[in-house]
């Protein structure tokens, strides 16, 4: 090795080792509540990490699902109503949940597959045209909930 060789590899490496999780976008602890009624929607639950520029989460696709849609759901006057987003921002270097009561997945026709593995495999678009893949966990009505480091 010449020494451009190995003064390249040792910047690559400081440069990896600065990068903490902060800096990179990602998804974590992701789970579908598989809906008790036969046809109707599950809804589909995660964090998602902002990394070190603004970026907005712009699509969720899945090849085990018929229909796959984010949605929020807010209260106005004591209503509780649910709409359709077409993205989800997602701040650099926050977090933001989509949890019960929020931000969300709406799941239609989630797969044999995916019910039997106990994972569903999806992919998360970006704004950045970054693509995020992920497996939720996939639970019935009644699975204890699933353990989640904080």
């Amino acid at each position: 090795m010449n020494k451009l060789s190995i003064m390249l590899a040792a910047s690559a490496s400081l440069l990896l080792a600065s990068c903490g999780q902060g800096d990179i976008l990602y998804a974590d602890k992701a789970v579908v509540n598989l809906s008790p009624v036969e046809g109707n929607p599950s809804a589909g639950y995660m964090d998602l990490h902002g990394g070190r520029v603004d970026v907005e989460l712009v699509g969720v696709t899945s090849d085990d699902v018929l229909r796959l849609e984010m949605h929020e759901t807010t209260e106005e006057n004591g209503m509780m109503s649910m709409e359709k987003l077409t993205s989800i921002p997602v701040p650099a270097g926050k977090t933001v949940k989509l949890e019960p009561g929020g931000k969300h997945l709406m799941i239609w026709g989630v797969g044999e597959g995916s019910k039997k593995r106990g994972l569903l495999t999806m992919t998360l678009i970006y704004s950045n045209d970054d693509r995020i893949e992920i497996d939720a966990v996939v639970r019935k009505v009644g699975d204890p909930a699933p353990v989640t480091e904080e």
